[in-house]
């Protein structure tokens, strides 16, 4: 059986984007992802729990993230989870954890309709423009069944 590293979130970016550029000249951006489980407790109270976690994104990810991602925004990502080791100043062995995106999809209202105004744009750019249609043919049936008036025959 071959098992797969892979993590799903849903939750809000808790702080603008930071892009940085490698030495490589690869390009990599960091956000916070924060997501809330929520519980009742013994009392009956509605108990929200909030988990911040580190997303980093690298490749062609990082233009559309850059692009569109601000404090706030919802999103749903798919991604590897990464583990990181080292000593901190204090010779302190340290650990953190991090998620590798993969994959999003963006969840708040904002960007799904910019995001998608830009998809239709760069389509309508590309197709090709749509045939006039001729209406000739329905504004003879119409008067021979019935007297329209120039105004009433209109195409639409």
């Amino acid at each position: 059986m071959n098992v797969r590293n892979s993590v799903t979130l849903i939750g809000n970016v808790g702080q603008l984007p930071i892009t940085k550029t490698l030495p490589s000249g690869n390009r990599v951006i960091e956000f916070s992802l924060a997501t809330n489980d929520s519980y009742r407790n013994r009392e009956g109270e509605k108990v929200t729990r909030t988990e911040w976690h580190r997303v980093k994104a690298y490749g062609k990810l990082v233009d559309t993230l850059e692009r569109y991602l601000t404090k706030g925004t919802q999103i749903a990502l798919t991604g590897m989870l990464r583990y990181n080791k080292w000593t901190d100043k204090y010779e302190q062995q340290r650990s953190s954890a991090e998620i590798i995106l993969e994959e999003f999809t963006f969840l708040s209202a904002k960007e799904r309709s910019t995001s998608d105004a830009d998809h239709e744009t760069a389509e309508m750019e590309v197709a090709e423009p749509a045939p006039k249609k001729t209406s000739k043919r329905r504004a003879t049936k119409k008067s021979e069944k019935t007297s329209v008036t120039p105004a009433e025959d209109l195409p639409f």
